[in-house]
């Protein structure tokens, strides 16, 4: 992606006058207009960036999960269809892009570039909350974001392969979105009538059957793309099973007479459903309870909702321990304690999952964790605090706050590897010693004796202060800005390796591959 100089703050005033062009602010009353202008003078992230004309603004895939609204000029909307890029819309002043990823925290589903020189003003997703205070646009937003949710979902998904575009039109009215943002939450329950379809947008839900007997089995793990209500609608009457959350998860409800509808309008639909239902019936007769119970504690403990799982083959293992130790030098501190639950052969220690919903994320005030478009989570050290929210919010332990000294002593370490003085600069100065002062010269003043001059550092506008957080959080985030993984690299007989989650079982289909996360081949920000 480019990376255009951030203009400067105009004044709230004239920001208004131009943001009011949007439907989306049209009716926001006094009280509310002063409280986003407020957030916008005292906030970095509400910016405003400039682009030329043919510029790339931001390329499909990539984690950018701000709202923007065009203040000036149009952007183009483009989309790889059989090798040839097409423009599938262009939007003009006053219109806006981006729902997807502020609301639902999901990619761009596009390449988008300024068709002319353009103005763009930026609302992070943590700042939507000044916009979402005003009932009209709330309104506004989620008829929008359901608009382009079910447009994208179902011209990706297996189940409308082969329809006619023009089924998206009839599709998007027999709509609703729903979101659940705890695990446990039912969804719909086993003999009780079949009236919907549901569409798992987002995140994980749970297949459970009870059986005559009282026993509970668990049976699968579906994901995005995947969908849950036919059996019912199309052979039992009854729902099958029981499906329940797996943590924050989205879907798309619809509702059964209309899916009929249109199944009926085209076939293609139920024959694709048919074939979904013979798979369930032969998944019901795989799972046992033995692995019904371990598909539940893997559901309790995270492993299923990971897109990048760190396993130990235990087969391979011979307890050297330089996986933890390869760790602890390159970061200071080791991001990987080699114990936790163990599936077949293999043992998930802890160490970041690069989870489906991130609760590291959501939690950060500032928006200085961040997904590349790999699918990677990773810190934009320059943009962080030191709060030590993320760490708090991480279920799974796998945060930690290390004091400012040892993770500057680990960032030297890393730029004499890459032999680059300038990697992974997480604030206005660099506190280590790389032929430049240190943290003594930034804290005390003054100049230790033969520490050499430090040159000016070029850095995004969110590094421009001189607060120096006391400690910084680490995590595993898969050796970023490094040309290999630490522990994979170090270990010796290979048996450190990062896998999808759906690898442990693929025996039984409980669940389907799908993560997003490869290491990504540049550095950091």
């Amino acid at each position: 992606m480019s990376n255009p100089p951030v203009s400067e703050k105009i004044p709230p005033w004239l920001l208004w006058q131009r943001l009011r062009r949007s439907e989306i602010f049209a009716g926001f009353g006094d009280d509310q207009r002063d409280a986003f202008l407020k957030a916008y003078e005292n906030d970095p992230g509400l910016r405003l960036r400039s682009f030329k004309a043919g510029e790339v603004i931001c390329r499909k895939g990539e984690y950018e999960l701000d709202l923007c609204f065009i203040l000036d000029g149009s952007v183009e909307l483009l989309d790889q269809v059989d090798d040839d890029t097409h423009v599938i819309a262009v939007l003009e002043t006053g219109n806006l892009y981006g729902e997807l990823g502020s609301i639902g925290g999901l990619p761009r589903s596009v390449d988008i570039t300024a068709r002319t020189d353009a103005e763009i003003f930026y609302v992070p997703r943590y700042a939507l909350k000044y916009i979402e205070i005003n009932h009209g646009a709330r309104e506004i937003l989620a008829r929008r974001y359901r608009e382009r949710a079910v447009r994208v979902t179902a011209a990706g998904i297996e189940l409308f392969r082969g329809v006619p575009l023009s089924f998206l039109d009839e599709l998007v009215p027999k709509c609703e979105i729903l979101r659940y943002e705890l695990r446990g939450i039912p969804l719909v329950t086993q003999g009780e009538p079949g009236d919907a379809l549901y569409i798992v947008r987002d995140g994980f839900v749970q297949v459970v059957r009870e059986e005559p007997d009282g026993r509970r089995r668990v049976l699968a793990y579906l994901r995005a793309g995947e969908y849950f209500g036919e059996m019912a609608l199309f052979e039992t009457g009854v729902r099958w099973a029981s499906v329940l959350t797996a943590g924050k998860c989205e879907l798309i409800k619809i509702k059964g007479d209309d899916f009929i509808e249109l199944s009926r309008k085209y076939p293609q639909i139920e024959q694709s459903v048919r074939r979904v239902i013979e798979r369930r019936f032969e998944q019901e007769r795989t799972v046992t309870p033995e692995l019904s119970d371990l598909l539940e504690r893997s559901g309790q403990a995270g492993v299923i909702q990971a897109d990048a799982l760190l396993v130990m083959d235990l087969d391979l293992c011979i307890n050297c321990d330089q996986c933890v130790k390869a760790c602890e030098s390159l970061h200071g501190k080791s991001r990987l304690i080699r114990n936790g639950i163990q599936i077949g052969k293999y043992l998930v220690p802890s160490a970041c999952r690069h989870c489906d919903d991130p609760k590291c994320m959501n939690s950060c005030p500032t928006g200085a964790i961040k997904r590349r478009p790999e699918g990677e989570i990773y810190f934009q050290y320059d943009m962080c605090i030191g709060c030590g929210n993320c760490a708090i919010a991480c279920p799974y332990d796998n945060i930690a706050m290390i004091d400012t000294p040892t993770f500057d002593q680990a960032q030297a370490r890393k730029s004499r590897t890459m032999n680059d003085a300038n990697f992974f600069r997480p604030y206005p100065l660099a506190a280590h010693d790389v032929g430049e002062t240190g943290l003594w010269d930034r804290l005390f003043g003054g100049v230790r004796k033969g520490a050499l001059k430090r040159k000016p550092v070029a850095l995004s506008p969110a590094g421009d202060s001189d607060h120096i957080p006391a400690a910084f959080p680490i995590k595993c985030d898969l050796c970023d800005g490094l040309p290999f993984m630490g522990c994979v690299h170090n270990c010796p007989t290979g048996a450190a390796i990062r896998i999808d989650p759906a690898k442990l079982f693929e025996e039984t289909g409980a669940i389907t591959e799908g993560s997003r996360v490869r290491k990504a081949r540049g550095g950091s920000d």
